[in-house]
């Protein structure tokens, strides 16, 4: 074949080339956008936890995302068994499990289903404040945290599904 006509083809089509090639580009750039919008609102759900020098201990729940999280399970699981019960009840039944000898005051919180939490949101899931005579060393607070894991499935707005499992930050596929 001659190449006057594939450049007399080329100058006939050129208006069409130019229409799928400008397509092929539109749909790459929508989808490295969905991906970046979707990257961009990903919640990030965390633990911080801290203790004073007069018997208390406090563990806040952190959002550290840019996105909300959409809590779908709240679990508490104490050396490896899950402890049941309604709501608040919960955490109750874990500080009886990990403190039986200790007097103690405790404000409690809970996640339920449906909660929306938002980017650098703070919630105090517990603070407890020992009272009596008798305090547990930090040790003994780090041993109990040792043996408490929290469990929270929950989403973005993208409906992407993450765990925070008190130690592992992951992304199921």
């Amino acid at each position: 074949m001659c190449i006057n006509c594939y450049w007399n083809w080329l100058a006939t089509n050129s208006s069409n080339i130019i229409a799928v090639c400008a397509l092929i580009l539109t749909i790459w750039q929508a989808f490295v956008t969905r991906r970046h919008n979707k990257l961009s609102v990903v919640p990030y759900l965390t633990t911080w936890s801290n203790s004073g020098d007069k018997g208390l201990f406090r563990v806040d729940i952190i959002n550290n995302g840019i996105g909300p999280a959409l809590i779908q399970t709240f679990q508490v699981f104490v050396d490896g068994h899950e402890i049941v019960g309604q709501d608040l009840e919960i955490i109750r039944k874990a500080l009886k499990i990990l403190f039986p000898n200790y007097g103690y005051n405790s404000y409690n919180s809970f996640l339920s289903k449906g909660y929306m939490m938002s980017p650098k949101e703070s919630r105090c899931l517990l603070e407890i404040q020992f009272i009596g005579n008798r305090f547990p060393t930090p040790e003994e607070i780090e041993h109990a945290t040792k043996r408490t894991k929290i469990y929270i499935k929950y989403e973005s707005i993208y409906k992407q599904k993450l765990i925070y499992d008190s130690s592992k930050f992951k992304v199921l596929n």
